[in-house]
Formats: C-alpha cells, sequence, structure tokens
C-alpha cells in the first residue's frame, strides 16, 4: 500500500433531548481515521456544530512501530481550541472541556510516523449540548 490512503469519516452523528427539554439537547460526534501501514499525513474533517463541547474521547489501538497519535480541534477561524499532544498507542483517552463553538470546526489526527503492518484505525468520538 502507498502512503497517501489514509482516510478520516463522520461515522456518527447523532442528536437528541433528554426527557424532551430543548434545554438538554445532547450531540455526539463519532469520528473514525484509518491509516495503512505506510500513511505518515495528518487527515481532516470538517464538521458543522453548534453548542458546548463536553467531552472528548480518542481511542489508539497497539501498532507495529509504536507511534504517537494526536488529535487537534480547530475552530472556524483557524485556532486550535484543543490539543491532545503526542499520546502512546494501545489506550483510550478522555478529556472534559467546555468550549462553545459555532459554524465549522475542524478535526485533525495525525500519527508521528508509519504505523506499520498492522495498519491502524483511531477513533475520536466528541460529545456536547
Amino acid at each position: 500500500m502507498a502512503d497517501g490512503n489514509q482516510t478520516i469519516v463522520l461515522t456518527s452523528d447523532t442528536q437528541s433531548s433528554i426527557n424532551a427539554s430543548p434545554i438538554m439537547d445532547v450531540w455526539e460526534k463519532v469520528i473514525t481515521a484509518t491509516f495503512d501501514a505506510d500513511d505518515t499525513t495528518d487527515v481532516s474533517i470538517t464538521i458543522p456544530t453548534n453548542g458546548r463541547l463536553t467531552h472528548v474521547t480518542l481511542k489508539v489501538p497497539n501498532t507495529t512501530n509504536a507511534i504517537t497519535t494526536q488529535l487537534k480541534i480547530n475552530d472556524n477561524g483557524d485556532n486550535t481550541i484543543f490539543d491532545t499532544g503526542e499520546v502512546a498507542e494501545n489506550a483510550s483517552y478522555n478529556y472534559s472541556l467546555s468550549e462553545d463553538l459555532s459554524g465549522n470546526i475542524d478535526v485533525v489526527i495525525g500519527v508521528s510516523g508509519a504505523v506499520g503492518a498492522t495498519g491502524s484505525i483511531i477513533v475520536a468520538t466528541l460529545r456536547g449540548r
């Protein structure tokens, strides 16, 4: 496989109300990034979002080459509003925050090097209200 086959998709985008109250609307966006064995380029996706981002979960699988992963979220002014920094593989990371969002956000997922023979599927979940 050639470098450059990495992909990122919005796997799930749900919004619901707790107890049918518009005051308690909640949303969840699941983003899946797939890297082949030799992919090294960051992937990004633009997602329309309105509300408060309250929780980010990043699931990083084990890889052949023991790489690190980084997730960044940029607002519609291209300002970085969240950055995990480089995190180790084979773990789930949970972050609580309170960021008001309006318009589009860019979610960027990158790896520090080629992931190796196993490839890698990295999942980020954004939750808010």
